[in-house]
């Protein structure tokens, strides 16, 4: 049972985990443009340079919101070790993406150092083996569980959201939403611990979305969108609902399509470049098929009325998510 201390425990946890990812946020959009950590935002007439990394932030505010909670909350059930796992993994993977904005990484190597970075949970999950999908059941995988599935899950989902990114309040919208909706649903089926850790790392998201919404003033970088996918797909794991991950990256998987029907799969950008921009500020999809492009093609729309169109579109499948798993929990 959660007692009166501990809801103010987690309630503290929280806030302090917003407010650190906010605040660390708002020091990097102003220095490190100037240090040369930066990207130019391309979807503006413009094109200004804005500070990049930004993802730095959120895990520090993942830092903050776990030693509050885990200091002044200490579990006693044993599943202190479920949120070390999982902040754990998160942490790692968010070292390849500081490694990857900081050195540039080839991307033949990046999924390799994610699924490096997954042994921890690799290790803890050793004893599940089977996955469960509502409706049809429990289907027993054995040994496949960890070993394969749980890599797979982390870098797939981590590259997903390093994919469907590009444009103010993107990644860090979809990443409240979906960290928020496995959050509350990990609660209603009694995985508080677990629910704890999504809860910090969507607030720490929020934080940084302030300062990431249009018109941005820092990136994500890869380290914002690498830890994005990778905490998904963690919460998911530790909870046992794989299910609802794999609805929530339904926007994702459909941009992924779109890119990998072309003849020369995932090199539209190089050979087309970027979306572009007129000068009242309205998008026109460069001639390769994604997810935004499709948006852009139906109306003319900016890249404000883009983002909310996308992260509609992501809080309708967390509906259908939380739906269907209170219906079949």
């Amino acid at each position: 049972m959660v007692t009166f201390a501990d809801a103010l425990v987690g309630v503290a946890a929280v806030t302090l985990a917003a407010f650190s990812s906010y605040s660390v946020a708002r020091y990097q959009s102003s220095k490190f443009a100037s240090l040369g950590i930066s990207g130019i935002d391309v979807h503006k007439p413009d094109r200004p340079v804005t500070a990049e990394m930004g993802g730095l932030a959120v895990l520090f505010g993942l830092a903050v919101g776990s030693t509050i909670f885990l200091f002044a909350d200490f579990p006693e059930d044993g599943s202190f070790l479920s949120f070390a796992v999982g902040a754990s993994t998160v942490g790692l993977v968010g070292v390849v993406g500081i490694a990857d904005d900081l050195f540039d990484i080839r991307q033949r190597y990046k999924p390799f150092m994610i699924v490096a970075a997954t042994t921890p949970l690799m290790l803890f999950l050793l004893g599940r083996g089977s996955i469960y999908i509502p409706v049809i059941g429990s289907i027993d995988v054995r040994l496949l569980y960890p070993l394969v599935a749980v890599p797979l899950a982390v870098t797939t989902s981590a590259n997903f959201t390093n994919m469907l990114a590009g444009f103010n309040g993107l990644e860090a919208g979809m990443a409240v939403i979906s960290l928020g909706t496995l959050s509350f649903l990990s609660a209603t089926t009694g995985s508080l611990t677990v629910a704890m850790l999504g809860a910090l790392l969507a607030v720490a998201y929020l934080g940084f979305l302030f300062l990431n919404w249009y018109p941005a003033r820092i990136f994500p970088g890869d380290t914002g969108t690498l830890t994005a996918g990778a905490a998904v797909a963690v919460i998911a794991l530790l909870s046992k609902l794989e299910f609802v991950a794999v609805i929530l990256s339904i926007p994702a998987a459909m941009d992924f399509t779109l890119k990998a029907l072309r003849r020369r799969p995932f090199g539209g950008r190089k050979i087309h470049g970027d979306a572009a921009v007129e000068p009242d500020g309205t998008l026109k999809p460069a001639e390769y098929p994604t997810l935004v492009h499709a948006f852009m093609k139906v109306s003319p729309i900016k890249e404000k009325g883009l983002v909310l169109s996308i992260l509609s579109m992501q809080a309708l499948f967390a509906l259908v998510a939380v739906a269907v798993t209170l219906r079949f929990m």
